[in-house]
């Protein structure tokens, strides 16, 4: 039976900001959040939604529930529909087919009439659908599509940023060797769309808050609409605003939580691959793996540890049950390192294998996802049938985190890596199916409760595979099983950038590929060329023949990867820096130049360098063979290369650019970007030596404001335990502000300003008060 609202008649205020407009078969809810935050939900007559679902809703927009709407809401009836203005937030409700248009700033961002007069197509933005003696219902929307909209976000989708053309399906699905080109499902469905047309002005973010979403379709389907399809609801999303698409994804975090600041060292150098902890002789593999670091003396802030340490001798890999054969007294051995300086992200899985020596208590508390008869449900898992630890048991859940903590935690461990958490349960009649999209964010939220409940005012170290809307709040992710050749290379740098654009800045890949064959030198290094300038520089591998991959496997490599790890380290201050960004101000490390520069219609969405943080366009070389690159550079500014030469934007430049220890980089004028001098490993961000790479603005009666953040490394934003400089530049001065002071003072600092082409002179630090500004001349 299909369910259409139609025919309004009534419309009116509740709550102070909800509006409901009523008609046939139903009603609208219009929930203004903020002007720029607005939730559109529709309300079917006859069409119940299940309270599990309802909960799910709620999970991933809880943040919302802190928002204050700080504009009145004003509504008028017009002849053919209902106006709502708040703000500069104009809403038209069409009588006729209840169809919803949201103007924002006088332009037109989102709904209106599907088509044209002479297309055959449904005018109802929304359709649901029931059987007669069936809970169950499903629902499609259908908007406008016009042709110059591009779509981002989703989560790790394969091919190009833009989404546009094509259709996705929103479960997650463990992907060992995707083709990073074509592959869908992978790993993570996040249910935020991001709009752009830039010929009609429309910036505009739709966050579908539902747990049972089949799949988007953006355009493949047909040329005049775009289709996203619910089951079971509630049926309903919430449009964000913004003059720009930062705004936009400010107001995504607004609803879905802000990200959770990592702590500094997460963003170091580590290792990792799976065939050390394979072996039998796992615990003389890792510890022979630090000593070769600390040999060839590259920075490393420890490794994360895969699954092997579970692995039992009949193959299986069971949770939480160290294999004392490779391991006899593991816990001194977690302690040794630690005690060396060393951070173990141990990676973990909420698989109970059926043959797990805990299986029955578990089973018999209650602790597992249940199959409709009561039993724990089964279903395929690595290494056989397993069950799952339901995560919405509270008693379930409180057992996890004190196996995480007298497991790991008591040892030293610093971080927990969530593995193959996709819970990919096929039986559609199961109670857990309806919220299955929601499982790794809630083991992710389990590890970061017993990191806060031991460490109160410390950030947690939590990473995840898998995830949803709102995974953010409280991990970090990276791409998956990567395959070890160039598409790989070149589309995970792509994938980077929807990344961001889909609610998740703190990301990175398998430099040199996960699985495959043993990357070849070039591609090895190329790969470790692309993370200097990035969130995560791990090379993590899995090979059949237990050769992994090591800053040294090829000796004639050795040096450059050295170098490229040195190079992350000297511009850790701006990599944290832009990390503290994007924790406050929800803005991706990684951008796409085509979104950063809207004006400039010589960038694509596919284009392979990108801008890293605010200041600095990231040169890659993804393609095997090359010995150099072009490079466009953004017009209407000035860019410097590392070399220190101006170049005027609107230009292509090629480059040389050979698979070595050096990277190629351009800094915006005007930008000001911290770099250490020195540093070698991330004992906190008050680093002891920074450089201020200072570079001169050519363009006429302008200013550029950069922002430097240095903290203990791991203490929670909220204790105020942090330093921000702002270092304003124009043509003619460098103004240095210290705007917050909190961190501990830490002696024999020094700050060193060298004005590109120009001057170089140092300070103290400490010698600023807070709110305390000092203008340097850039010339003289």
């Amino acid at each position: 039976m299909k369910h259409i609202i139609h025919t309004l008649h009534s419309c009116t205020l509740q709550d102070g900001n909800t509006v409901v407009a009523t008609g046939t078969g139903g009603q609208l809810h219009i929930t203004f959040h903020t002007q720029e935050i607005i939730e559109v939900s529709y309300h079917f007559d006859s069409v119940p939604v299940d309270e599990t679902l309802m909960e799910a809703s709620r999970y991933i927009t809880q943040p919302a529930s802190s928002l204050v709407l700080d504009q009145s809401i004003v509504i008028t009836e017009e002849n053919h529909a209902f106006v709502l203005t708040c703000g500069q937030s104009r809403i038209v409700l069409e009588r006729r087919y209840a169809s919803v248009s949201l103007w924002y700033g006088g332009i037109l961002q989102h709904g209106g009439r599907v088509g044209t007069a002479d297309t055959v197509l449904p005018d109802y933005h929304i359709r649901c659908f029931t059987k007669p003696g069936s809970p169950d219902s499903f629902g499609r929307f259908n908007f406008p599509l016009f042709s110059a909209d591009e779509f981002y976000g989703l989560g790790d989708k394969s091919g190009s940023p833009n989404r546009r053309g094509r259709r996705f399906s929103m479960f997650n699905r463990d992907s060992l060797g995707y083709d990073a080109a074509n592959s869908d499902p992978l790993y993570k469905s996040v249910p935020f769309l991001l709009r752009i047309n830039k010929e009609d002005r429309v910036t505009c973010g739709l966050l579908f808050n539902q747990s049972q979403i089949r799949l988007f379709d953006l355009g493949r389907e047909s040329p005049y609409f775009f289709s996203v399809e619910v089951e079971g609801g509630p049926y309903s999303y919430v449009a964000l605003l913004g003059e720009n698409y930062h705004e936009v994804l400010k107001n995504y975090y607004s609803v879905t939580g802000f990200p959770a600041l990592p702590p500094l060292f997460s963003f170091g150098f580590f290792g990792s691959s799976m065939n050390y902890v394979e072996s039998d002789d796992a615990e003389k593999r890792i510890l022979a793996y630090f000593s070769t670091i600390e040999k060839h003396q590259i920075p490393c802030e420890g490794m994360y540890v895969s699954s092997g340490y579970l692995k039992s001798p009949d193959g299986k890999r069971y949770t939480f049950l160290w294999n004392k054969e490779k391991f006899p007294d593991y816990k001194a051995f977690l302690t040794s390192l630690s005690k060396r300086g060393y951070n173990l992200c141990m990676n973990i899985k909420p698989g109970i294998l059926t043959s797990h020596p805990w299986y029955e208590e578990l089973k018999e508390k209650g602790y597992l996802i249940k199959d409709q008869d009561g039993t724990p449900y089964e279903e395929f898992f690595w290494g056989g049938e397993a069950s799952f630890i339901d995560f919405n048991n509270t008693e379930a859940k409180q057992w996890w985190k004190q196996q995480l903590k007298e497991q790991y935690l008591n040892h030293g461990c610093t971080g927990i890596w969530n593995d193959n958490n996709e819970l990919e349960l096929e039986d559609f009649a199961l109670e857990a199916y309806k919220t299955k999209s929601l499982y790794p964010i809630k083991m992710a939220e389990a590890s970061y409760e017993v990191f806060k409940e031991a460490q109160p005012d410390r950030r947690p170290w939590i990473y995840s595979r898998s995830g949803y809307a709102g995974l953010q709040r409280f991990a970090r992710t990276w791409s998956g099983d990567n395959v070890s050749d160039w598409k790989s290379l070149h589309y995970n740098q792509l994938m980077g950038i929807g990344f961001g654009l889909s609610g998740l800045p703190y990301f990175g890949h398998d430099l040199g590929g996960f699985f495959g064959a043993f990357p070849e030198e070039e591609l090895l290094v190329r790969s470790c060329q692309s993370a200097v300038f990035q969130g995560r520089f791990v090379i993590h591998s899995w090979r059949e023949d237990g050769n992994p991959t090591e800053p040294w496997s090829y000796p004639t490599a050795l040096g450059s990867i050295r170098s490229l790890i040195l190079e992350h380290y000297r511009f850790m201050p701006y990599i944290y820096t832009c990390a503290y960004e994007a924790a406050v101000k929800g803005i991706p490390l990684e951008r796409s130049l085509h979104l950063e520069f809207p004006e400039d219609d010589s960038l694509s969405p596919d284009c392979i360098h990108s801008l890293f943080g605010p200041s600095l366009l990231k040169v890659l070389v993804t393609e095997k063979g090359k010995q150099s690159t072009t490079v466009y550079l953004p017009k209407d500014l000035w860019w410097y290369d590392q070399d220190e030469n101006a170049w005027e934007g609107g230009t292509e430049i090629l480059l040389s650019y050979p698979p070595g220890g050096e990277i190629r980089w351009f800094a915006k004028e005007g930008a000001v970007i911290p770099t250490a001098e020195g540093c070698t490993h991330l004992q906190d961000a008050l680093f002891e030596h920074v450089a201020l790479l200072v570079f001169p603005i050519k363009t006429a009666e302008k200013q550029v404001t950069s922002t430097y953040f240095e903290d203990d490394g791991v203490s929670e934003l909220h204790t105020g335990r942090f330093n921000v400089w702002e270092c304003s530049v124009t043509e003619s001065q460098l103004t240095i502000t210290k705007t917050k002071g909190g961190a501990p003072v830490k002696k024999n600092r020094i700050f060193t300003v060298r004005i590109a082409g120009g001057r170089t002179f140092s300070f103290d630090p400490d010698t600023f008060e807070e709110g305390v500004s000092r203008s340097y001349a850039i010339e003289g």
